[in-house]
């Protein structure tokens, strides 16, 4: 399955290069880390990661409550915070901040907008932001969560 080949290379990549690797997810709930951790020998680059998926506990992890209220939970300002809070936190090489809705509006993020998703990859001093907007309708969502986590993976081969 492509999924698991490009986290099989991501991870391997990683592994070569001596690299170490950190999450902190919001909207896929943990995926990326799973992913990392199916390639045999991820504990040598995967310290752990976070799934914070309320505000608050992002807060209580380490992010800038200021940064949600002036920018909302959903953007880019927020994931590269998340991004830094876990590469901080965990001393990292590299970080993953991913935050988003998936099939529904959040009923407590008047700023949601069903399918789209913000994430942040920093590789040493190097910070990168993407963006997606996908119609989901109908979608279930581990489906949703895969094309995010899988998109994930796509741009750190590219990268």
């Amino acid at each position: 399955m492509k999924t698991t080949n490009n986290a099989a290379l991501v991870v391997n990549n990683l592994i070569k290069s001596n690299k170490t690797i950190s999450t902190m997810e919001s909207c896929t709930s943990g995926l990326i880390a799973s992913m990392l951790t199916d390639t045999e020998g991820a504990s040598a680059i995967f310290p752990g990661g976070y799934v914070t998926y309320l505000n608050e506990t992002k807060v209580k992890a380490g992010v800038d409550a200021s940064i949600i209220e002036k920018y909302g939970v959903y953007s880019a300002e927020c994931a590269e915070a998340m991004a830094r809070t876990v590469q901080k936190n965990l001393e990292t090489d590299i970080a993953i901040g991913i935050t988003g809705t998936t099939g529904n509006v959040d009923p407590n993020n008047a700023d949601s907008v069903q399918g789209e998703v913000f994430y942040c990859i920093i590789d040493g001093e190097n910070v990168y932001h993407f963006h997606l907007e996908l119609d989901v309708t109908g979608m279930e969502r581990k489906n949703i969560k895969q094309i995010y986590a899988d998109s994930v993976f796509e741009n750190m081969l590219k990268m």
